[in-house]
């Protein structure tokens, strides 16, 4: 059998073995993925693409031709006329799409919970969480079931699930990846997100996806091919450490965590200083006054002829956008302004901004209320997503309780990727040596 055929059956059979327990895939394409497995091994080697064989899976909110979308809704599925950009770019490249990921109804949510499809399971302890909103896609290539994936991030929904799940998640800069095809939750955030086993491969699918489409969701910019700096190590790389509104109760084991990561990059040249990122600590509630009122809006019609189908805790939510003012997202829209503003001025001095991913261990499955835990599990991630910059999860140890993962976060200035990989690959190294 050919080398790519037989790695993705063997993937596949895995999934199958799996998945029942994880609840990753809502679709597992087996005919599909082996069919693109054989011409990819008739393909010459001349011709073969930066990600040639690599099993790829897909939020269920990412179109694929003749496949059907769910959004993670039993009554939202509709079979998609076409691939999303980002799916046609990732075939461009040679990568095998291998199935659908199971997620939190719409897009909207942190906990990883789908009563229509069944709760996604952390892949490290079935007890906990495994986050949100692009569950599936965390878990998936956390439990070995795909080599890489696509999820979406509004307010965080890539990262959350990322961290607790001990991947890597990275959020670009706003714009430099297009969204058509890609169902939306609020266009103002929207962006897709590569989630990844290690940097190296997160910079890989980027490069791959890095795209000015011409439809309005991708924008010009600064494109500075991302993976030229990823072994560049970390040496007089000048690291904000986050402190105020970040270092306000933080759990313990995390900030346990955090400070072995400091230590380690002065130890290994890093420039690290403690830095204020200013009005963070009103961001979260700014971008939500714009967010809910856009995801109320897209989904209208059915909040007004069919609210009994729609997921309880995500209603709540759509409801509370319908109830607020245009006057006052616009508000908030000036304030995002300033906000990005003010930011700009932090990155004149800094590289990239270190924080924890999530504040807290991560939950039990048990004891989340959803709107509650949004707001909770979520607020050191949604100050980046008003920004409007790249930030990334990298996985960097365990709970000194729980022996959970630990994400930290780095953030950079817009279109500055190729900075924020190579402080997250230095990171990455770093804590795994410390760890072996």
């Amino acid at each position: 059998m050919s080398p790519v055929r037989e790695r993705i059956d063997e993937l596949l059979t895995r999934a199958r073995q799996r998945d029942p327990r994880l609840r990753a895939y809502i679709t597992l394409l087996d005919e599909q993925a082996r069919q693109r497995a054989e011409e990819l091994d008739a393909t010459p080697a001349h011709a073969r693409g930066p990600l040639h064989g690599t099993a790829v899976a897909l939020k269920d909110n990412i179109d694929v031709a003749g496949v059907p979308s769910t959004a993670g809704s039993p009554h939202h599925g509709r079979t998609a006329s076409c691939d999303a950009t980002v799916v046609r770019l990732l075939r461009e490249a040679g990568a095998v799409i291998v199935g659908k990921n199971n997620m939190t109804e719409f897009a909207i949510g942190v906990t990883g919970r789908n009563d229509a499809f069944g709760d996604c399971r952390n892949a490290l302890d079935d007890r906990r969480i495994s986050g949100g909103s692009s569950s599936g896609s965390s878990v998936a290539v956390a439990a070995g079931i795909a080599d890489a994936a696509l999820g979406t991030d509004t307010g965080g929904s890539g990262r959350v699930p990322a961290a607790v799940n001990e991947v890597v998640g990275l959020r670009p800069t706003l714009g430099r990846m297009s969204n058509r095809g890609v169902l939306p939750v609020s266009p103002s955030f929207d962006t897709v997100t590569p989630i990844a086993p290690d940097v190296r491969t997160a910079a890989a699918m980027l490069a791959a996806l890095d795209h000015l489409d011409g439809d309005g969701t991708s924008v010009e910019g600064s494109r500075t091919p991302v993976e030229t700096a990823l072994d560049d190590g970390l040496a007089d790389l000048r690291v904000g450490v986050a402190t105020g509104f970040f270092a306000d109760g933080l759990d313990s084991g995390v900030r346990e965590v955090l400070a072995a990561a400091v230590a380690s990059l002065r130890e290994h040249g890093a420039r690290v200083r403690s830095q204020e990122v200013p009005d963070a600590e009103h961001a979260q509630d700014r971008m939500l006054e714009i967010l809910y009122p856009e995801a109320a809006a897209l989904h209208r019609d059915r909040l007004r002829d069919a609210p009994g189908t729609i997921d309880p805790d995500v209603l709540r939510r759509l409801r509370l956008g319908a109830g607020i003012s245009a006057g006052r997202s616009e508000k908030a829209r000036r304030w995002r302004q300033r906000f990005r503003q003010r930011v700009d001025e932090v990155f004149a001095s800094q590289d990239v901004i270190l924080t924890p991913t999530l504040p807290t261990d991560v939950p039990a499955r048990d004891s989340v209320d959803l709107a509650a835990s949004t707001r909770e599990i979520a607020r050191y991630i949604y100050v980046w997503s008003m920004y409007g910059g790249p930030s990334i999860t990298v996985p960097c140890g365990r709970h000194p309780e729980s022996g959970m993962p630990v994400g930290l976060q780095l953030a950079a200035a817009p279109w500055r990727e190729h900075v924020l990989l190579r402080a997250a690959a230095g990171l990455e190294r770093i804590t795994a040596s410390t760890s072996a």
